[in-house]
């Protein structure tokens, strides 16, 4: 082939090359795997919905070790479609907050230009829960921030899908994004954005907790059905602006724990002011409230709302019947001495008192049944007789010679003479024996030797006795008062305190109330046993209360004579387990070849004690019915 001249080569070069068919673009695809890019600081920007509202603790750490040893983690990033800047995500939002800090600091280029992981772009969910995820492993996340970001997350779901989720399909979805979260945990979250977060913002994003989040909870919850049930005095579209006005005074930087008596006086004295219901009633359904929500405690069958539904009675038919207290009065014998009666006219007259025509009865008597017009002018006097004979009797009982302080000795009521108020304190009496309690140290030493547990009575549920007590016109004892007067003396850990073994008090004394008692009493023994709260134990609302089903095959010697203990309640003992002599030495503690630890201690055995009283007067009731139908 001939070779082209110079002339012929400098006209093909200067003729125009191809002409471009396609369009111009700005920037080059993503890439669409992981991959190490270079980034400066003008390429990168925040994550605009990062969980994270308040500075993370550890900012200052990781500040120090970057302007020290440089950038060790790169931080994620990604790039939405369409955008020119790269984005961060699943964490990463501190560092670079720091790097932009460091580099107007120093200016050195080292903070300005550096490596970043580059993650394929998914969508904006995935880069939400990314964040939550790696915020909450370096830096924890407040209560409020993961609550936040959990209500974004099932907000943006549900915009993708354009159905609504449920918490159990919004676990599920948040766990396939790598962030695990607890369902249990998911309706509290919901619950704080909804509720809490417009009344209390400061104290949330000031690092209030679950715990006492939580608490919260529970108390608007409580306030919330107390409201619902006074449906005459109050509309219940009310309650979120009582709430809110009552709690936003409690809204304070800074604070991670709520002043609880303080937020239990404010909410039942909105309760009381919005409904008219008396305080003392207020404060103690809010505890049964809470009290039995905590123990998953059925409210309508634990008679939570007993107290605030007497009260509403009361408030709408004034003259309807009110509650009593205390058990009737028992029936005079035939021929005995009438109660003698004060005239009602003549106030100023000072009462007689003839020992062998009044009979006085003793506290654990006292009439339940509200006073009638005709006794209404004597109740006052009554009051006050009652009370020194209460009096006396405690001084009888600690001059008493007996061995056993268990034992209540009764003493005659006063004579005319001495009939005034008793004024002189115990320990200045002159003639008391040697080794008697002379101080209030001494006689809070002799209480606790009769108490097997500590009990504390609720001041709404002391409150509520004393109130109701007073509109009655009847004496109100108090645990301590009764207590030297009882035998024995038992509190209980989720059961009412047990003042005596055999008394029964006349509004539990029916078949309903019985049932529910033993119940209770039955799971103390079941949970000794180690099967307490489970399906061994099964309400039976025909018969005594509870029955049994059989035990595992793995259950240890202890279950089993726990069972075997119960189940003789019924009449039902299993030949398997042990039964006769052996299951009751052993657990009264007087056979122990075995070993101690089948042995109840005296809290179970009192216990134990009280559920066989419960239970033979639930079958005289249940036998008395029988007889009335046949």
């Amino acid at each position: 082939m001939k070779r082209p001249t110079d002339q012929q080569l400098r006209e093909r070069l200067m003729q125009p090359g191809p002409k471009r068919h396609g369009q111009p673009v700005d920037a080059v695809t993503p890439p669409d795997q992981e991959m190490a890019v270079w980034v400066t600081l003008d390429m990168l920007k925040p994550y605009e919905h990062n969980p994270r509202q308040v500075q993370n603790p550890k900012y200052e750490e990781i500040k120090a070790s970057i302007r020290a040893a440089g950038l060790k983690h790169k931080p994620p990033v990604t790039q939405r479609p369409g955008e020119q800047h790269y984005t961060i995500c699943d964490g990463g939002n501190t560092r670079l907050q720091i790097l932009r800090e460091l580099y107007e600091e120093t200016g050195e280029s080292r903070f300005y230009a550096f490596y970043a992981l580059y993650r394929p772009w998914q969508s904006e969910v995935k880069m939400l829960t990314g964040h939550l995820s790696e915020n909450d492993n370096r830096g924890q996340l407040l209560w409020i921030e993961r609550a936040k970001g959990v209500v974004d997350a099932k907000v943006m779901y549900e915009e993708e899908s354009g159905n609504t989720l449920s918490q159990r399909e919004l676990v599920k979805r948040l766990a396939e994004d790598g962030y695990q979260v607890a369902q249990s945990h998911i309706s509290k979250m919901l619950y704080t954005v909804e509720h809490l977060l417009p009344t209390l913002p400061n104290s949330l994003y000031s690092g209030l907790g679950r715990p006492q989040v939580e608490k919260l909870i529970s108390y608007r919850e409580a306030c919330r059905l107390f409201w619902e049930r006074c449906t005459e005095e109050v509309a219940p579209e009310g309650f979120g602006e009582a709430w809110h006005l009552t709690m936003a005074w409690f809204d304070d930087e800074g604070q991670t724990e709520m002043n609880w008596s303080m937020v239990v006086d404010r909410l039942c004295g909105m309760l009381s002011d919005h409904t008219g219901v008396h305080f003392n009633v207020c404060e103690l359904t809010l505890d049964n409230i809470v009290t039995y929500r905590k123990r998953r405690w059925d409210l309508e069958e634990h008679q939570a709302f007993e107290a605030l539904d007497v009260e509403l009675q009361q408030m709408r038919d004034p003259n309807a019947q009110p509650p009593s207290l205390y058990p009737p009065l028992p029936e005079p014998a035939t021929g005995s001495a009438p109660v003698a009666k004060g005239p009602a006219s003549d106030p100023g007259r000072e009462p007689q008192s003839d020992p062998q025509a009044e009979q006085l009865p003793s506290p654990r008597t006292l009439s339940r049944d509200a006073p009638t017009d005709d006794e209404r002018a004597e109740s006052a006097e009554l009051l006050r007789l009652r009370e020194q004979v209460a009096a006396l009797e405690r001084e009888k009982q600690q001059l008493s010679e007996s061995p056993s302080p268990m034992a209540p000795v009764f003493s005659e009521p006063a004579s005319e003479a001495d009939s005034g108020p008793m004024t002189a304190p115990a320990e200045e009496a002159d003639d008391w024996p040697e080794g008697a309690a002379r101080t209030e140290a001494e006689r809070a030493a002799r209480l606790e030797g009769l108490v097997q547990s500590s009990w504390e009575e609720t001041p709404g549920k002391r409150g509520y006795r004393h109130h109701l007590a007073s509109e009655l016109g009847v004496p109100s004892f108090d645990f301590e008062q009764l207590a030297p007067l009882a035998a024995p003396v038992l509190s209980g850990e989720t059961t009412p305190p047990i003042a005596d073994v055999w008394f029964i008090e006349g509004v539990e004394d029916e078949p309903r109330s019985l049932r529910i008692r033993i119940r209770e009493l039955v799971q103390v023994i079941a949970r000794w046993g180690g099967f307490g709260g489970s399906d061994v134990v099964i309400a039976d609302d025909d018969g005594i209360g509870f029955d049994l089903n059989p035990l595992p095959e793995a259950a240890d010697r202890r279950a089993r004579f726990a069972w075997q203990a119960l189940a003789s309640l019924r009449g039902e003992l299993n030949p398997e387990y042990p039964a006769d002599a052996t299951l009751w030495g052993a657990l009264l503690g007087t056979h122990r070849e075995e070993g101690a630890e089948s042995a109840w201690d005296d809290a179970v055995l009192l216990r134990f004690f009280r559920l066989v009283r419960l239970i033979r007067r639930l079958r005289e009731h249940l036998q008395g019915q029988q007889e009335a139908q046949s």
